[in-house]
This record gives structure tokens, sequence and C-alpha cells, in this order.
């Protein structure tokens, strides 16, 4: 058994959305992106644990925007680093990602290290060219009961929710939004994420926050 005082650490893997469907409210999600950072950096120096963070964006492309970088080292992310272009390579921004992380972090030692991988899409998939429906099912299926590991998803696109649903991604890690929501969907995670690390990471809660239920 792991002390709860001893110091834990995140491996914490964004894949957002930078399809074209994004364009109507890019600046209110990198917004609210930043202030992801923000509470990551100060909950980070007061619990003592360990965060590290990778961005990855997806269009019709999978780009890694950097790569396990300390919560107190997260640079601003700013219009050249997140923008909107391009079709929407969903089923290869999700197992690409699962794949990566897995190679990255490795064996984790139980109960002192945390892998979270947070899928937010606003569109279907309509371009991945390495995943699909069968493949990806596989890959959920094995990384979604591996200890340690959450894999969530959070869409503002009823056909993207359907499609996750199709390939069993789990309900309880499951968000659905409105189209024009995406900013709120990235504040609601801002609030689900402080409470997960105020909890040293020992349960994971994604509903919504009671007063933002749609």
């Amino acid at each position: 058994m792991t002390n709860e005082n001893e110091t834990k650490t995140l491996h914490y893997f964004i894949v957002a959305d930078a399809s074209g469907s994004m364009s109507d409210q890019i600046d209110e999600v990198r917004m609210e992106l930043n202030n992801h950072f923000k509470m990551l950096k100060s909950t980070a120096e007061k619990t003592g644990d360990t965060i590290k963070v990778s961005l990855i964006t997806f269009d019709t492309e999978i780009e890694w925007k950097f790569t396990g970088v300390l919560a107190k080292n997260l640079p601003i992310i700013g219009p050249k680093e997140y923008f909107p272009g391009g079709m929407t390579a969903l089923y290869d921004a999700v197992g690409r990602t699962v794949q990566k992380a897995n190679y990255l972090v490795g064996s984790i030692e139980s109960e002192k290290e945390v892998v979270w991988v947070m899928v937010f899409s606003d569109g279907g998939e309509n371009a991945s060219r390495r995943f699909h429906f069968g493949n990806l099912k596989a890959l959920l299926d094995e990384f979604q009961t591996k200890p340690n590991w959450n894999i969530t998803f959070t869409g503002c696109d009823f056909t993207a929710l359907s499609e996750m649903q199709a390939v069993n991604f789990r309900q309880d890690r499951t968000r659905e939004y409105l189209h024009h929501e995406k900013a709120r969907a990235f504040r609601d995670l801002n609030v689900t994420m402080s409470s997960f690390l105020e909890k040293r990471m020992t349960d994971l809660d994604f509903q919504k926050p009671e007063d933002e239920v749609v």
C-alpha cells in the first residue's frame, strides 16, 4: 500500500480537436486550455505531486505539440500552437495516442502513477488512415481495463458520441455537450481535474459538475 502522503505522478495526455469546425470557438477554447494549465501548475505546487502533460492536436493529421512537460513548465498556448483546419481523424487521434502513451509511460508503479488520456472532439470521424472500428475497439477493450488508466471522451457532436459508443468507449468516461459548448466543456474539465488531483488521483468522477448539467 502507498502512504497517503507519498507523492504520486500523473501522466496526462490531452487530445484536442483542431479540425475546421473548431473555428467558431477556438479563441475561447485556447483560453480555457491555458486556464487548465494554470490550475495544473498550482495544484502540483500545493500537493507536491508530479504532473507530466502532453498536448496532442488533431485534424487530418495528428500532431504532438509537446510531450511529458512538467506542470510548472507548461507554455502558454496561442494561435500558432493550436489553430483549426482540416478534417477529423478521430479514430487515429484516440488510437495513436493510447499506443504512444503506453510506450512512453511503460510499466507504471501501482498506486503511485496514473495515466489519463483526455480526448475532446466536436466532430465525427472522417479522415483516419491507421485506425478503424475494429482495431480501435480492440485497443480500447484492452486499455480501458488496465489498472490506473483513465481514458475519457468529451464530445460536442452527436456523430462523434455515437461512434465512441459503437467502439465500446466507457459510458461513465464520456461527456456530451452541444456544438456551441466547446469552451464550457473545457471549463467543466478544469473542475473535474482539480477534484481528481485534490483526491490524490484515487477517484475519478467523470459526471458533469452538478451546476452545469444540460
